[in-house]
């Protein structure tokens, strides 16, 4: 592998980190604002309030989807050249199912002030959705080049 190639790797799961952190806490912030006793209704205070709990959250669940995309990526990488018409699947399921798994191991063994697990169904779809689509997002710019040229017998 070439040093070009491997930056632009690096380079892509910096922005699917990005997507994903950007995304999943304003997913998180949304959580949070809804689990207070009187959460503000109206759409400036609920925006007001976003932005006051938003750089709590973004440093922690940075490094929570950083680390479960280092892990979960190669895997996905791995099946999608055994599995290439899901590849785009593959990769959506790598990014909710890293971050479900760092959401379990992160609740089961410290506690995180900041952050607050999703409790409630429609929760967990909207945070798994949100890095979900940063994950998918890396498989997509890193897809490997169609071979061209004239392709005989299949």
């Amino acid at each position: 592998m070439s040093l070009v190639t491997i930056l632009r790797v690096i380079a892509f799961y910096l922005l699917a980190v990005l997507v994903a952190t950007i995304l999943g806490s304003l997913v998180l912030a949304q959580i949070n604002l809804a689990a207070l006793a009187e959460p503000p209704v109206d759409m400036p205070g609920r925006l007001a309030a976003t932005w006051q709990v938003l750089p709590g959250l973004v440093g922690t669940f940075a490094a929570m989807v950083a680390v479960s995309l280092l892990i979960t990526l190669p895997i996905a990488e791995a099946l999608s050249r055994i599995f290439r018409p899901w590849r785009w699947l593959l990769f959506a399921l790598a990014g909710a199912g890293g971050i479900w798994a760092v959401f379990k191991v992160a609740g089961a063994y410290m506690t995180l002030p900041a952050i607050s697990a999703p409790d409630q169904t429609w929760q967990w779809v909207a945070m798994l959705v949100a890095v979900a689509i940063g994950s998918w997002l890396f498989g997509h710019l890193s897809r490997p080049r169609a071979k061209r040229g004239l392709r005989v017998l299949g």
